[in-house]
């Protein structure tokens, strides 16, 4: 049953880790790209019509503890798990953190003084907050916290879902523009936890065991229960039909933004998925735990303590009596805020400086702000490179690498905040990748204006 258990919660933390906060730092900071226009709606590359192709960001965060944490090699030579020193190395809590966007196809097109952007992709963002008694009790049993209650509910908000948009950009004057953005989107699936409480207590006087529970899962075609030997998690990502669309499983959302050129300066602000929020009315599954229950008897706390199954023994009795309630009733998932703040500096034909500072409203109130620094140099017409220095996730060693490479009217984009990851995969604790495709047709710009940011 232990074992089980923490299989189940392995499964969780690794299906988590496929799917958040955004924190997308490189994009705005790279001149003239069509894919910065999904971080502020207020600025356009400098062309008259774009066909934004298929993209991808993917943003992964592990706090804590990394692969070498988690995997060793054992006297045989083999790589085994070493849970335990996994374990030791958490913190008192421990999030799992990822975005993954998907973008299919998106336009723009300059119609006067108005820019006119459409754009469809599809989103998924994921948080796993757990504290570390979760995997100390699944695994290691409550020996060890005798005489104490303990929490070990964990938090958990993942949502798929497709996002169209429709948005104006309106050059107010040759150097001041403002743009806006509505988002419809339609969801997936989702799995929410709304309530967390979940609390072992284990009485070293009388040998007592309590369990409190006040613990609700909200689920929209991801979770089915049939009894605890019958839980089915089937979380589909990437299910781009048209039937899932403009499914019953809806909301809406808004982006803001501004950007004025001053000479060789350039600022920009903007305000992300203001209002963000999906209900879920389809396939709905609402699981809930509530009560109080104790179990008391000598011969039951020294096999606690005596036998490192005993836990899955308690937790098979208790699970007999503690079966989930479930409702259909429909929920709604609020996404987080996100806020940018950049300024670009063209300070030779060749080079141009960057810094940007980033904001986020997550979720379970886990906000994280970040900011970077960057330098670009156009080697040739064609091809600009450029490298970034971040702090994000409570940590300066970020170092990212981009590349944007133009071929006639394609442009190819290649960027990540964290080359530390492709050298050195099984110590880091975070990934991230953009990769972004844009046909750019005509140019806007009078011959001899400084370049700025964009």
């Amino acid at each position: 049953m232990r074992k089980s258990l923490f299989t189940i919660f392995l499964f969780v933390v690794s299906f988590s880790t496929i799917f958040a906060q955004q924190q997308e730092l490189s994009t705005l900071l790279i001149p003239n790209t069509w894919q910065a226009n999904r971080l502020n709606p207020a600025v356009v590359p400098d062309a008259k019509f774009v066909i934004g192709g298929p993209g991808l960001y993917n943003n992964l965060r592990v706090n804590n503890i990394v692969y070498n944490d988690l995997f060793g090699t054992n006297e045989l030579g083999e790589t085994a798990l070493q849970i335990d020193n996994a374990i030791a190395k958490l913190g008192v809590q421990n999030r799992i953190l990822e975005n993954l966007d998907i973008e299919t196809l998106s336009f723009g097109a300059k119609l006067g003084e108005i820019w006119l952007t459409l754009g469809h992709s599809l989103r998924s963002n994921a948080i796993l907050n757990y504290p570390k008694t979760l995997p100390q009790l699944i695994w290691q049993g409550n020996a060890q916290f005798i005489g104490q209650t303990v929490s070990f509910g964990p938090q958990i908000n993942m949502n798929t879902y497709h996002e169209l948009s429709l948005g104006f950009v309106f050059e107010v004057t040759q150097t001041f523009t403002l743009g806006g953005r509505v988002k419809y989107l339609s969801g997936l699936n989702s799995i929410s936890s709304q309530r967390n409480l979940l609390q072992l207590t284990t009485d070293d006087d009388v040998y007592q065991l309590t369990l409190d529970a006040d613990y609700l899962v909200n689920s929209a075609g991801s979770l089915r229960y049939d009894g605890w030997n019958e839980l089915d998690v089937a979380f589909n990502f990437g299910a781009l039909t048209g039937e899932n669309l403009f499914g019953k499983n809806s909301g809406t959302a808004f982006d803001l933004g501004a950007s004025v050129q001053l000479g060789k300066l350039t600022l920009s602000a903007s305000a992300l998925d203001l209002g963000a929020g999906i209900k879920w009315k389809q396939d709905v599954h609402n699981y809930s735990l509530n009560g109080t229950y104790e179990y008391v008897g000598l011969d039951l706390a020294q096999n606690i303590l005596e036998d490192d199954q005993a836990l899955g023994s308690v937790l098979d009795t208790l699970r007999e009596i503690y079966n989930p309630v479930e409702t259909n009733d429909p929920y709604t998932t609020i996404l987080p805020q996100r806020y940018y703040l950049n300024a670009g500096y063209q300070l030779t034909d060749s080079w141009h400086l960057g810094a940007l500072v980033y904001y986020e409203n997550g979720e379970f109130g886990l906000s994280e702000p970040a900011f970077a620094f960057a330098a670009n140099t156009q080697i040739i017409p064609q091809l600009n490179i450029g490298g970034t220095f971040a702090y994000r996730h409570e940590q300066f060693s970020n170092l990212g690498l981009n590349l944007s490479l133009q071929l006639g009217p394609a442009r190819i984009l290649v960027a990540t905040d964290n080359i530390f990851t492709a050298i050195r995969p099984k110590e880091s604790h975070s990934a991230n990748v953009r990769l972004g495709t844009s046909l750019l047709f005509g140019k806007t710009r009078p011959a001899g204006r400084g370049e700025a940011i964009y």
